[in-house]
């Protein structure tokens, strides 16, 4: 591997463990206002960690789907609607985050079911990425097998 390839590759993992990060972040600030719901399983490191590690899967799978040119030759190219909900999820997991972040930052007082709906759309946005993220590579395995 010549010296280009291999700063192209290690420039293109430290972008990906900084959307990582951000999805890290985005659920930080979900699992805060949940928090604030009062449920006993709400408030505990366990799940406060399973929404880091689940904010941290859908940025780094469902952010960074392999384009075009690595598909165009054969029947595996990449769907459209992979993409879609690729970036519907993207939406979804980064508006609630950010809402989520404003309610805790501004000290917003919210129902609990409101924190809910915030926490419930976070985690939809989130199983799309995840899920967009995996049919896309998914596909790549297979036209590599073919």
């Amino acid at each position: 591997m010549s010296g280009g390839a291999l700063i192209l590759r290690l420039a293109h993992v430290i972008a990906r463990l900084g959307l990582a990060m951000t999805g890290a972040v985005g659920a930080t600030f979900v699992a805060a206002l949940l928090m604030r719901v009062e449920l006993p399983w709400f408030d505990t490191v366990e799940f406060t960690a399973l929404l880091i590690v689940l904010g941290m899967t859908g940025a780094y799978l469902g952010i960074d789907i392999p384009r075009w040119p690595l598909l165009q030759a054969g029947p595996a190219h990449r769907s459209p609607a992979i993409g879609l909900v690729s970036a519907g999820g993207t939406f979804l997991a980064a508006g609630a985050g950010l809402l989520a972040l404003y309610a805790f930052v501004f000290d917003e007082t919210s129902d609990p079911v409101g924190n809910l709906l915030f926490g419930a759309t976070w985690m939809l946005g989130v199983c799309m990425q995840i899920g967009a993220g995996l049919a896309g590579r998914r596909r790549i395995a297979q036209k590599d097998r073919a």
